[in-house]
């Protein structure tokens, strides 16, 4: 079995890309900054990934990929009901093709721990939905940020973050 040189791992680290790196080892968390989207041009907040709880040092899924506890503070979000018939605002984790949209959790003004995410590159979406448990994103964008090691890749220019729906 061949098996990476341990330095080739922290190269890996500095590699994934601009984060705000609070410390060092296996719970590192990186910072997100998440953007307004048109439907609330006041809302401001920011993600923050944590290395998912793990007996081995770093959390990752069977097939490798890290597995990240999401924390969110926002500020200024706006009451769901004044988007639309919406309820309750969620947090989603998607790849950067958009084809997949995991619900993290319910997002409030303050901090969230929403779930877990486990892509590689991904958006953070936070859209205004009808209620807590729906399973297709369909209302209007809040908040959107990139993971870290999706930072060399711009999503900006994509319908979705634009006001228009796919």
């Amino acid at each position: 079995m061949i098996r990476p040189a341990p330095w080739l791992l922290g190269v890996g680290l500095v590699l994934a890309g601009p984060a705000t790196v609070a410390g060092q080892g296996p719970g590192t968390p990186w910072e997100m900054p998440l953007r307004a989207g048109p439907a609330a041009p006041a809302a401001r907040g920011e993600a923050r990934l944590q290395f998912a709880p793990s007996p081995f040092g770093v959390a990752v899924t069977a097939d490798g990929r890290h597995r990240y506890d999401v924390r969110i503070t926002a500020e200024n979000l706006p009451d769901p009901a004044t988007l639309g018939p919406y309820r309750v605002l969620l947090a989603w984790e998607t790849p950067r093709d958009l084809s997949t949209w995991h619900r993290l959790g319910v997002v409030r003004n303050g901090t969230s721990l929403v779930g877990t995410a486990d892509h590689n590159k991904f958006l953070l979406v936070i859209t205004a939905e009808p209620d807590s448990l729906v399973t297709t994103r369909s209302g209007p964008t809040v908040l959107h940020g990139m993971s870290p090691s999706g930072w060399l890749q711009q999503f900006l220019t994509h319908p979705l973050f634009r006001g228009m729906s796919q």
